[in-house]
């Protein structure tokens, strides 16, 4: 699909009617460029971001899409077919539902996002969507998840918010091989000594409830979920008469049954945990005939919000273990991720900035740190700075990029 057919699918809603009860769109151009080596600038591109909301009678209409075209891939450049393909241009849509009010509660239907947990960017509860790593593990998941069609049910009783809904299927998209940020994290079976067969039919439905409300002067929610890993885990065939190893990709389905807990300290400090248990998880295991095993596993996190003056500091730790790891399988035993992050708006909030550290021990190994900074000298214009700098081994989610760091500016039009 051409830009211009990607931006009219985009504008669409806009023509739902002459004055809609809200809409706002940003037009911007953005400019990354590595801090190291030679070719340095690998993204120079637009962006269209356009929301629209309008109502008939109850029933009413978001709307939130995005098209993008990186002038990077014209000409000649030193990335591969598949990245110019995924990277030059593209569409979606970050939500497209209808609302409606039904039996003292509230029905959406049409492409969502949901957001279970109370972590910053950091993944225990909030299960529902799949994320797009196309631009590496360090774009915020605002920005990264992949809407779904669902089907949500929402209805309030007293100080508890329930919830039910039904998804499609949709998987997390891995950076293309040849881009700016692929890496051995999101490696594929190599050609040369397997034959990927295609995936069999595994779509299929996520279902998920969730209850938010409190207990006492707790915080709390209570969520589960039937679904499919997001990951490819691939499966063996046997070998081929070339003598490659054939291989599919599955992704089989689980159930997480999970709780987060939220309690004020008092003094501007907040408490946070959550924990989240997911059976029949299955990891690959090329030494197994299967090529894969399953496996319980267990995600937990702990978190601390510190509020002084305009800062919000926060503190994380998130564990990984698997219950029944054996030996073989392409996944520690245990894993860990620390975070600390300071977020604080400023100059009547047309400053904004944010500063993270995220490492998995030993730091050394694995670490990123990065820099947000977003200002409006006026209304209609929108400036942006980011910083990304990785330390670590090529066999790391951070490290895979050590001597990738750098740095992206942008401008926007506020309409």
């Amino acid at each position: 699909m051409r830009p211009l057919s990607l931006l009219a699918l985009l504008l669409a809603p806009l023509g739902v009617r002459a004055a809609p009860d809200y809409w706002d769109a940003e037009l911007g151009i953005a400019l990354a460029t590595r801090l190291h080596g030679e070719d340095r600038l690998f993204q120079r591109s637009t962006q269209l971001l356009a929301t629209l909301e309008d109502s008939w009678g109850e029933v009413y209409l978001k709307a939130k899409g995005r098209a993008r075209y990186d002038f990077r891939y014209e000409g000649e450049h030193p990335y591969g077919e598949a990245a110019e393909e995924a990277y030059r241009h593209d569409a979606d849509w970050r939500h497209l539902y209808l609302g409606m009010p039904l039996a003292e509660g509230e029905l959406t239907l049409g492409w969502q996002q949901v957001v279970w947990g109370r972590a910053d960017e950091l993944r225990v509860l909030d299960q529902v969507n799949p994320v797009d790593y196309r631009w590496g593990g360090t774009a915020l998941l605002d920005d990264s998840r992949i809407a779904l069609p669902m089907l949500r049910y929402t209805r309030t009783s007293g100080d508890w918010e329930w919830e039910a809904l039904a998804a499609g299927s949709r998987k997390n998209r891995a950076p293309e091989p040849g881009s700016e940020f692929d890496s051995p994290v999101f490696a594929a079976p190599d050609p040369a000594y397997f034959h990927a067969l295609p995936p069999e039919d595994d779509r299929g439905l996520a279902y998920g409830l969730s209850a938010n409300g409190r207990l006492g002067e707790i915080d709390a929610s209570f969520v589960a979920l039937s679904a499919r890993q997001f990951d490819p885990v691939y499966a063996s065939l046997g070998p081929d008469p070339d003598g490659r190893l054939a291989v599919r990709a599955e992704h089989p389905r689980y159930t997480m049954l999970g709780t987060g807990l939220a309690a004020d300290l008092g003094n501007s400090l907040v408490l946070r945990g959550e924990l989240a248990y997911f059976d029949r998880w299955r990891v690959a295991n090329p030494s197994r005939e299967t090529g894969s095993d399953e496996t319980a596993q267990i995600k937990s996190l702990l978190g601390i919000d510190y509020l002084v003056r305009e800062w919000l500091i926060s503190g994380q730790w998130q564990g990984q273990r698997l219950l029944d790891w054996r030996e073989g399988m392409l996944g520690a035993r245990s894993e860990h991720v620390f975070t600390l992050s300071a977020e604080g708006s400023h100059a009547q909030d047309r400053l904004k900035s944010r500063f993270l550290l995220a490492f998995s021990p030993p730091a050394g190994d694995d670490a990123w740190l990065q820099g947000l900074f977003s200002y409006k000298p006026a209304d209609w214009l929108k400036l942006g700075l980011e910083i990304n700098v990785f330390f670590g081994t090529d066999t790391t989610m951070f490290g895979a990029y050590d001597r990738r760091d750098h740095l992206r500016l942008s401008a926007a039009y506020v309409f």
